[in-house]
């Protein structure tokens, strides 16, 4: 079983100066729920280019890992085509928002004002326990929905420091990210992108997951009381079952 060691996380500032807070390890599950649809990226285009990019059929999914805390952790990756491989076990360090991702391979740290617009998506669109709230729509084509938001934050030059501008230029058929989404997730994917911001940006206690050898990961960061209430429904749910 794999332990979880982290010095300090659940910050809801986010803040380059806290680089490093510890690190966390686990077994990588594979995919939770999701949707398969093309992909692409492009470093060096803008975002409002319409320059063709090639897309490669992808799964927009949540990433499941055992982390020995008795129930799998829900991630969501930072990067397109950097991987992990279900069974094998990893280590990352954890980090603010900000760090998240490493390069190589591009684009780099998302930077603050991307890490604004991200906690604010993550604030209204995530449970405790990073997976979708239930009323955005199915299961699979709002984790879909999801992943999209986040690659296409992460990855699009939006050649701004400002949230509310990068939430404006945010597209998926313009930029140096793209994707085919379409359907139901699609439809999830621009209610999520309408809600940026509304009414302030939201902060919620997140972190990221940082790697030189696997793909970087974000995640919510559970309080204790969280964290009781989902075990809680974990129990009612196998009580159920039975």
């Amino acid at each position: 079983m794999f332990r979880v060691s982290i010095v300090s996380m659940g910050m809801v500032l986010i803040s380059s100066s806290s680089a490093l807070a510890g690190t966390v390890s686990g077994l990588y599950v594979g995919y939770g729920a999701y949707q398969t649809w093309g992909a692409g990226y492009k470093q060096s285009l803008l975002w409002d280019s319409v320059e063709t990019v090639n897309l490669s059929n992808l799964k927009f999914s949540e990433r499941l890992w055992d982390t020995g805390t008795g129930t799998n952790t829900v991630t969501w990756c930072a990067q397109v085509y950097q991987g992990v491989t279900p069974g094998n076990n990893y280590t990352f360090d954890v980090v603010a928002l900000d760090i998240v991702p490493q390069t190589p391979p591009a684009p780099g740290p998302m930077g603050m004002a991307k890490a604004v617009v991200m906690q604010d998506a993550m604030a209204r669109w995530l449970t405790a326990d990073s997976r979708v709230i239930a009323s955005a729509g199915s299961a699979n084509a709002a984790a879909a929905a999801f992943n999209a938001l986040v690659w296409e934050i992460v990855n699009d030059n939006f050649v701004s420091s400002d949230a509310s501008t990068i939430a404006s230029r945010m597209s998926l058929t313009a930029g140096a990210f793209r994707s085919n989404l379409g359907g139901e997730a699609l439809g999830i994917y621009n209610t999520m992108v309408a809600s940026l911001g509304q009414g302030g940006w939201q902060t919620t206690a997140t972190e990221g997951w940082l790697s030189i050898t696997a793909q970087d990961q974000i995640r919510m960061v559970p309080t204790p009381g969280a964290l009781a209430l989902l075990g809680a429904a974990g129990l009612v749910g196998r009580r159920r079952r039975r």
